[in-house]
């Protein structure tokens, strides 16, 4: 009985959230697109994008409610957390890459600097499949890539210069190892890892992989004028490593961070002033970047040491102190409300299921069609 209690729970916990996100998506993709149709006739493409930061920030306020304060996860922040959430900035963000959850955690550090709708990504093109939301997302200002296409390098500059030409606060968000360290389900990425560290004649890492540098060249390149600064992220998601094994474990999927299996996220930050990255060339750049994975592999091999400090697991040269993140329910409940009383008004009435039905299923193949014929980044 208490084994069923506790399954019915996990599955609530899991589909409430599940079902709230992607039943909002008509309701989201209607008021886009009101906003676009005004936006077009009567002002100009700046002011179409301010709008879109905005309504893109009310949206994953929604997100983070979810992955925030409907989870009971302890967030925890070390290293330069003062300074980055002292003043709005414009930053390339690199962070070590996990979980489905990392994109997540950009969000997690943009609403407490009040940068959320500031948010571009490099996706993997896969997302784009997501109905509504992949579309959307494209319009906002995210690139997709595929992995180990030779076009992608392509795309992600003609899609930084897009983001550039726009003239907006921007916060670029890069995961530079290119997919998840899953010691799991994904050994054969992390031996490629390996072998490649070797043909470099440098050691492999031991809880990273080794970074592709395309992405971060082409952003620093096209941004080093706009950027004030690079945040570099490591993540550690708790549990994730096995003390008695000596093993990692592999990173919380979404379904299980929202099932509560991630007790305690950490989040290090360090804050890079732009104008201390060497960018004379490209190799300074790849070189900048791998050194900074080894600082982040050094910094997760410190936090899984055993005898780490519980006020600084992170931190191996200073006594700075990490702190619990505030809640955030002040900025999100707004948002969480919104979505679920219009789209249950929508659906009180034969009129609004007749609509909301048409949308979900013309909404999708239609947006994926303007997706091909009408790229955001094809006249640039």
């Amino acid at each position: 009985m208490l084994s069923w209690l506790l399954f019915v729970k996990n599955s609530l916990r899991m589909a409430i959230p599940i079902i709230t996100l992607f039943g909002s998506a008509p309701i989201f993709f209607v008021t886009w697109f009101i906003m676009r149709f005004i936006t077009l006739i009567c002002f100009s493409q700046q002011i179409y994008r301010r709008c879109d930061d905005y309504l893109y920030s009310f949206y994953q306020k929604l997100v983070l409610f979810f992955f925030e304060n409907w989870t009971h996860t302890k967030i925890y922040l070390y290293g330069d957390h003062e300074e980055i959430l002292r003043q709005k900035e414009n930053v390339l963000y690199i962070s070590n890459h996990q979980s489905s959850v990392d994109w997540i955690i950009a969000n997690m550090l943009a609403i407490r600097q009040g940068s959320l709708g500031h948010i571009r990504y490099v996706l993997k093109n896969d997302l784009k499949w997501i109905p509504l939301y992949g579309f959307y997302f494209e319009q906002h200002g995210c690139i997709y890539v595929r992995r180990n296409d030779k076009g992608d390098l392509d795309r992600v500059e003609k899609g930084i210069r897009q983001i550039r030409s726009n003239g907006l606060p921007v916060w670029l968000v890069i995961f530079p190892e290119g997919t998840r360290y899953n010691p799991e389900k994904n050994q054969d990425s992390i031996e490629r890892s390996r072998e490649f560290a070797q043909k470099k004649g440098v050691p492999p890492f031991d809880h990273v992989l080794y970074p592709r540098t395309g992405a971060t060249i082409a952003a620093i390149n096209a941004l080093k004028d706009k950027l004030d600064a690079v945040y570099d992220i490591t993540v550690v998601y708790s549990p994730t490593y096995d003390n008695n094994r000596q093993i990692r474990l592999a990173a919380s999927s979404m379904i299980e961070y929202l099932q509560d299996q991630t007790k305690e996220l950490h989040i290090h930050i360090s804050r890079i002033p732009m104008n201390s990255i060497p960018h004379e060339t490209n190799e300074q750049i790849s070189d900048w970047l791998y050194q900074r994975f080894i600082i982040k592999d050094q910094l997760l091999k410190h936090f899984y040491d055993q005898n780490h400090s519980k006020d600084n697991p992170f931190n191996i040269s200073t006594n700075q102190k990490g702190i619990q993140a505030q809640s955030t329910l002040n900025l999100t409940i707004f948002s969480i409300l919104f979505f679920l009383l219009t789209t249950l008004i929508l659906l009180l009435t034969p009129q609004g299921r007749a609509f909301y039905l048409k949308i979900c299923l013309f909404g999708t193949p239609i947006s994926l069609l303007w997706m091909h014929l009408f790229p955001p980044n094809k006249y640039i």
